[in-house]
């Protein structure tokens, strides 16, 4: 089996932030408070300040950490190096 290519989305990408863990997604209904809309150029790339968080209503579990610069998404193409995030 061949291994998938990752191919970020354009910095101009809009995604959902969430309030409750900071985690950005590409769909509102993959997050449980949106707080807002961002660019995904206004994350990727930025220092994170705040460790990953899990799901506050367990519901959106599964989570992306860029490699790089150490941001979270539900959707890895928001990153622009992902790697899967097993957070307890």
């Amino acid at each position: 089996m061949a291994d998938k290519k990752h191919i970020p989305v354009p910095k101009d990408t809009k995604a959902y932030i969430c309030a409750n863990c900071g985690a950005v997604s590409l769909d509102a209904n993959n997050i449980c408070k949106v707080q807002g809309m961002g660019k995904k150029a206004d994350w990727c790339g930025v220092k994170g300040s705040k460790p990953p968080k899990n799901c506050h209503t367990k519901e959106h579990t599964e989570r992306w950490q860029c490699r790089n610069c150490g941001q979270t998404s539900v959707n890895p193409a928001l990153l622009c190096e992902p790697e899967k995030l097993e957070i307890s």
